[in-house]
């Protein structure tokens, strides 16, 4: 096995399509790397407040409905600090009119009216707000540093979030990326190159005069892909499809980042430790809904196999691989509907799939995968779908099930359900 330790916690998952979404992670217990993956208006809103970085996948209300009360929470209870807000650039003027918007209402001494595009730069009155933000706009193949990087002894971590395009129709939307390239000092020295001429006499001259003559080696040792989320998106933005260009009339993807876009996306699922990935629609034998998920640009329950399939996923063979599924609908509520709609469709899918065999004929090197084995890899961010009052036995089992971040594991639910 390839595994390696996570560097990313779930904090919480909750997500709940067309209601709200919001995954918050952080490394370890540091809370400083905090960071959120949307932020729809949900109960998990607190664990949010600290998260310095806001990546968001596209504009619909259920995914940015809370960033307006996060960037005033976190200036409120962070120092007065500003949080960054990662936006595919398409949605950027509407998120700044808003913005201005939004701190009309929440201090209207100082707003009487929405003045135009030339508010949203600054000046006297947008400084006045509590609603600050820096908003940074991005495009598929687009790379930039999250910085808040953890240094820990002589190693230094820098977060690098690159984000890949999608096809959510006709929304401007993106799927994202997180990397990690460790720096790490050696413990070693050596002589800076315009002294090794120099003989011992001169050097210890120099060191006397108080002269550095050393400086410290530092190399890279390692450079990881530490978690990946898909963003709201139709199977056809995640399949793996040879040479397409793109779309006719898609101005967001430019043609010299196109190229890096895919690679992006191929890291979510070849290389991610944690992939959180939609699937709305959840009835394996539905044709009414399969045709909604690709009409809305959505995940049918019956397109995960063939999506890991095309990307590799089951040539792996990393233990510690996890994928999340999120933004259930809640047609299939309550929980525990979802959960047996979930495990029936994988296992159907999985025994149907013509590809396994093709895909994984290398015994030796690839063992044939079983559906046991695959299931143990999954998780549901299900809370949502848990009834709030009295609920049967079997809901009451889910919610003992679910870990402290709002997730059931699908091998632990087929293993304890009734």
């Amino acid at each position: 096995s390839n595994s390696r330790d996570r560097y990313f916690d779930i904090v919480s998952a909750w997500s709940c399509a067309g209601v709200g979404t919001s995954l918050i992670i952080q490394h370890a217990h540091d809370i400083k790397t905090r960071l959120a993956f949307d932020l729809g208006c949900t109960p998990n809103f607190a664990d949010a407040i600290p998260a310095s970085h806001v990546i968001i996948s596209h504009s619909h209300l259920d995914h940015i409905g809370a960033v307006f009360n996060h960037a005033r929470a976190h200036r409120l209870a962070c120092g007065g600090s500003v949080p960054t807000y990662y936006v595919p650039s398409a949605s950027v003027p509407k998120l700044k009119r808003a913005q201005l918007a939004m701190s009309c209402l929440d201090n209207h001494h100082h707003y009487e009216e929405i003045e135009g595009e030339s508010s949203l730069e600054g000046g006297s009155r947008s400084e006045s707000s509590l609603i600050q933000m820096n908003i940074v706009g991005m495009e598929p193949g687009d790379e930039v540093e999250l910085r808040f990087g953890r240094k820990k002894g002589g190693c230094r971590d820098r977060l690098f979030l690159r984000a890949f395009a999608v096809d959510h129709r006709d929304h401007p939307a993106l799927g994202y990326v997180i990397s990690r390239t460790t720096t790490t000092c050696s413990g070693r020295s050596q002589l800076k190159e315009e002294y090794r001429g120099l003989s011992g006499r001169e050097i210890g001259e120099l060191i006397r005069s108080g002269a550095e003559v050393k400086m410290p080696v530092e190399e890279t040792t390692s450079s990881h892909v530490e978690i990946a989320y898909t963003g709201d998106t139709c199977a056809a933005g995640l399949l793996l499809t040879e040479d397409i260009p793109p779309r006719e009339g898609d101005e967001t993807v430019s043609d010299g980042n196109f190229e890096k876009s895919a690679l992006y996306l191929q890291q979510a699922f070849n290389e991610a430790p944690i992939l959180f990935m939609e699937v709305t629609f959840l009835d394996y034998a539905c044709e009414k809904q399969k045709e909604l998920a690709a009409s809305r640009g959505h995940v049918h329950i019956s397109e995960v196999i063939p999506v890991l399939l095309s990307r590799g996923w089951f040539k792996k063979s990393d233990d510690e691989r996890l994928v999340v599924l999120i933004h259930l609908s809640l047609r299939h509520r309550p929980a525990a509907k979802a959960l047996d709609l979930i495990v029936d469709g994988l296992r159907k899918s999985f025994e149907e799939s013509p590809l396994l065999e093709n895909k994984c004929d290398d015994e030796q090197d690839h063992p044939k995968p079983t559906f046991e084995k695959m299931l143990s890899h999954f998780a549901v961010a299900v809370q949502a779908l848990l009834p709030l009052g009295a609920i049967d036995e079997k809901n009451a089992r889910i919610r003992h099930m679910l870990t402290s971040n709002g997730c059931v594991s699908l091998k632990t639910y087929e293993e304890q359900k009734l």
